[in-house]
């Protein structure tokens, strides 16, 4: 199946909201295999609605011909009644007729049609997206725009970041995007929407647009709400008196709405990263990839870290070196990728975040992605030493003690996947970190190369690193003089456009290295309030 109609399948059916109830519900925005199901029964409705149209067609054909010599007499008779009454073939045609033949057509007209195919189609309904499936599909694509600066009607044409696709939206797609964009009070993108929504109503008769449940005057009457919102009030008027449904009345629902200001029902501010990131996501899109490429400070291979690294060396690029953040070529074999995969998909959820507030991880929406920890309790013995393999490589790549936190996890972001700017570091209290220590380091595995968008970006220190297959991202989250919270660390995943992104992250604790990194300095931005237990 191509990534256009993955695409386009994404924004339709879109993926289950935050709820507790996520596991046992299907995702349709992450998971291919969900969505691949999703589409399959697609495919099997319209067979089911194919054959529900042929038998009303089979129907209409019978009641056509019953119409037709039904009709025969009487186009004999025309003109000439009297004297075709006095017939007595004619005559007794007529009582025979009037008398019979209309209670079996009554029959005909009162036999339901399909009714297996309406129960089939009911059933079928019971596991499909529901309203808050449908909303988060509105905000990965109002992230997308949001994010890459795009132009609803270029997108509305299949006209995505630089890139042609050849999916593209109807008036019913514009308008519900129209509609989220106008209750998140986004008046003007919702103008915009609202504008390519009723340029697409012309391409499909008017009794469709009302069965499905999308009108011109819908469309109309909250193109005109949304203009009036954005302080565009000298068109609003002309848009609804030039529809027939409105009229001379459009002067009166012009004055109503400018008396009446629309509240925003959506709050996507806590959901939806900075300018500085977007800016950055930009940059490594298709648009400007030729334009603006992430500095590299230095690129040498690393022979130094471990003894091993002399046999063997990385080629690394250095791509900051306060706060230090280096990326590693060639890590990871094609080989190793295919093992990590069938092991983490049979596991993979919807991943949390974790709140320092509330002390433990949530599902939320800053972070759409599904994952799993690797390796879990069923990890067979080949797949463990895979694992191991790929636990000494970091070892190796990074010079650190891993001894603890030995779980990497296993990342798969769908449609509009993201991660607004976040710090891997925790600054919290919890049992585990008081044994360990805070997250020192990170280590991002890149498993695929993504169609288009899912870059990692630092807003703090104006990096942007595209996803290479194979290749690894590592960084320092605490200063390695003072152990302190290293601010600038702050980084997101950009929204996923189209394919899919798999990642794994590997993170390392900072009282492992108390020993091989002694700190020099005392940190100025850390409370050790409570001592922290010794580990060994």
């Amino acid at each position: 199946m191509s990534s256009v109609v993955l695409f386009v399948v994404s924004f339709i059916l879109g993926l289950s909201w935050i709820t507790e109830g996520y596991r046992d519900r299907k995702n349709y925005v992450t998971s291919v295999e969900d969505k691949m199901d999703l589409l399959e029964k697609d495919r099997e409705l319209i067979i089911v609605l194919d054959s529900y149209a042929t038998e009303l067609n089979d129907k209409i054909i019978m009641l056509k011909r019953i119409v037709k010599k039904f009709k025969q007499p009487l186009e004999k008779a025309k003109n000439r009644e009297e004297e075709y009454l006095s017939n007595p073939i004619n005559s007794l045609s007529l009582l025979r007729q009037m008398h019979e033949d209309w209670e079996p057509v009554e029959k005909l007209l009162r036999q339901p049609v399909g009714q297996e195919k309406i129960a089939l189609i009911e059933k079928m309904r019971e596991d499909f997206p529901v309203e808050k499936d449908l909303m988060e599909a509105n905000q990965a694509m109002f992230r997308i725009l949001h994010t890459y600066d795009l132009e609803p009607k270029d997108v509305s044409t299949g006209l995505i970041d630089g890139v042609q696709y050849s999916g593209k939206m109807s008036a019913s797609d514009c308008f519900t995007m129209g509609t989220f964009s106008f209750k998140a009070g986004s008046y003007q993108l919702a103008s915009k929407w609202l504008s390519a929504a009723k340029d697409l109503l012309v391409d499909q008769p008017r009794k469709y647009h009302e069965v499905m449940g999308v009108t011109k005057a819908d469309v109309t009457l909250l193109l005109a709400r949304s203009l009036i919102a954005s302080g565009n009030v000298s068109n609003a008027p002309d848009i609804l008196m030039r529809d027939s449904m409105f009229g001379e009345a459009g002067s009166a629902l012009t004055l109503h709405f400018l008396r009446n200001t629309p509240k925003p029902s959506i709050n996507l501010e806590s959901r939806e990263s900075d300018e500085s990131f977007n800016q950055l996501c930009r940059s490594s899109s298709r648009r400007q990839m030729g334009e603006s490429k992430p500095s590299r400070l230095h690129c040498r291979y690393n022979t130094t870290t471990t003894p091993f690294l002399r046999l063997a060396p990385f080629r690394m690029e250095e791509l900051s070196l306060d706060p230090y953040v280096v990326f590693y070529h060639n890590v990871l074999s094609d080989p190793e990728i295919e093992k990590l995969k069938p092991m983490s998909e049979p596991f993979l959820e919807r991943a949390k975040v974790f709140r320092v507030e509330k002390g433990s991880d949530e599902i939320a929406p800053t972070r759409s992605a599904d994952g799993a920890w690797l390796p879990h309790q069923d990890t067979d013995p080949d797949d463990l030493e895979v694992l191991r393999r790929i636990g000494r490589r970091i070892r190796d790549i990074t010079g650190l003690n891993t001894r603890s936190g030995s779980q990497m996890q296993f990342l798969k972001y769908g449609f509009g996947g993201h991660f607004v700017p976040h710090y891997d570091y925790f600054n919290s209290k919890t049992s585990y970190l008081e044994r360990v220590g805070d997250r020192m380091a990170t280590v991002l595995f890149y498993l695929n190369n993504v169609d288009h968008g899912g870059a990692t970006a630092f807003p703090k220190l104006n990096l942007v690193v595209p996803t290479q297959k194979g290749s690894a991202l590592f960084w320092h989250n605490l200063d390695r003089k003072s152990y302190d919270y290293d601010t600038r660390t702050s980084h997101g995943a950009c929204p996923l456009i189209s394919g899919t992104k798999l990642v794994m992250t590997r993170w390392i604790y900072e009282l492992d290295q108390m020993f091989l990194i002694p700190a020099v300095l005392p940190p100025r931005r850390r409370n050790f309030s409570k001592s922290l237990l010794n580990p060994f």
